[in-house]
This record gives structure tokens, sequence and C-alpha cells, in this order.
């Protein structure tokens, strides 16, 4: 478990949003009346925010959700690499109750450490390589420096011989939820929620996979269980 997370006020916090979100309270609003109760600190409130979710829409998302990749992969190109670069940067990267990977950290669509992000990329492209046959990247235009993140990708997926393409888009989201064939990796829910094709959880496989992260179970958290 992640040390920070493994207090009082945050587990009291965490059953408290999961209580009242479930009985149709508005999540912003239990977001703020729980945080301020239980004084939590900007990061501990993001991971209430993005790790947990109603119990119905939980069950929606772990039924598209699958360990086993398609042979071809669509893939949220910084909705994947941002979760790994944040657990590289020491940011909390937790399992959320809908059973995906997401992290607390926000780069605001900034890349700083250039050699870190690209040593991301690679970590990715390298654990794909020998397990699907085509991958599609998408990059959302307005993050800084997303053209040089392009042809880095690709220069990247011809060096391996990896099949497919990156291209940057606007309107990531929507077009990525569009697609009618393939597998979808991203932990966003306006993309898991609206689209009817399986789900990799990309971060995790490769966290767990190539760090051996030990990751924070926030449905084990819930249950009283051991994490």
């Amino acid at each position: 478990m992640d040390a920070r997370l493994n207090n009082h006020p945050f587990k009291k916090a965490l059953k408290d949003y999961h209580y009242l979100i479930n009985r149709g309270y508005p999540e912003r609003g239990v977001l703020k009346l729980v945080g301020d109760r239980h004084k939590l600190s900007g990061d501990l409130r993001a991971v209430l925010y993005r790790g947990i979710s109603r119990d119905d829409k939980v069950v929606k998302r772990k039924s598209k959700l699958t360990d086993t990749l398609n042979h071809t992969i669509v893939m949220d190109g910084y909705n994947v690499l941002f979760t790994i670069l944040n657990y590289r940067l020491g940011r909390i990267v937790f399992l959320s109750n809908d059973g995906i990977c997401r992290d607390a950290g926000s780069l605001h669509g900034k890349t700083r450490n250039l050699y870190l992000f690209e040593d991301c990329v690679n970590k990715v492209l390298v654990f794909l390589r020998n397990r699907i046959r085509n991958l599609i990247v998408f990059l959302d235009a307005p993050v800084e420096r997303s053209k040089d993140h392009q042809s880095y990708i690709q220069q990247k997926m011809r060096l391996l011989s990896l099949e497919g393409e990156c291209r940057i888009e606007k309107s990531v989201d929507k077009v990525i939820r569009d697609f009618v064939s393939g597998q979808i990796a991203s932990s966003d829910t306006g993309i898991i929620d609206n689209t009817g094709l399986s789900i990799a959880d990309l971060p995790f496989l490769i966290l767990t996979d190539t760090f051996r992260a030990k990751l924070t179970n926030l449905t084990a958290m819930l249950n009283n269980t051991a994490v």
C-alpha cells in the first residue's frame, strides 16, 4: 500500500465518499464535503474522485475489462503514458474500485522530463511488440510538444517492427470511443462508459510486469481487507 493512503482520515473519507455517491448525491459536492471534513490534501481528493465510482458504474466497467490483449490496440496515448510517468515521478498511482489503474498526479499536458517520458514510451512499445499485431496511438493536439511525441513514437514503432500509426487529434476521446473494432487502452471514464469494445488496462499490466509495482487497491480498502 502507498503510505500516503494508509491513514485513518483517508480511509474514513474513502468510505464516506463511496457511501454518499451511491445514494445519489453529486460527486463534486460530496468530494468537497468529505474532503473538507477529513482535511484531505488535493492529491487525496483526486484519489477519491478518480478512484471511487458508483457501484452500478463499477459493474459495467468491470464487464469490459480484460487481461487478454487483442491483436489490435487503440491507445489513448497520453492517458496511458502519463499514468506510467506519474508512477515513475513518485506520484500516487492506485487501483480504482472499478478495477482500473489511475493516478492522482496532474501533469497539465506538460512533459518537463523528456528523457523519462521517452523511456515510458519505450517501455510501453517493448511490452506490446510481441503481444499484439497492430497499435494505433492517439495523442491530444493541445498537449505541449505533441508533434515531437508523435514523431518519436512513430520512429520507435518502426524500429521495433510494430505495425500501426500514431495520430494527433483535437478530440481524442470522441475518436476513440467511436471505434468499432480492436481493444481500447484508456482509463478515461468518458471513453470506457461509451464504448462497446473491451478495455485493456495497459498501465496496470506494464507497471506490474516491467516495474513490479505493488499498487494500493481501493476496493480492498473499502472492504477492510489486506492491501
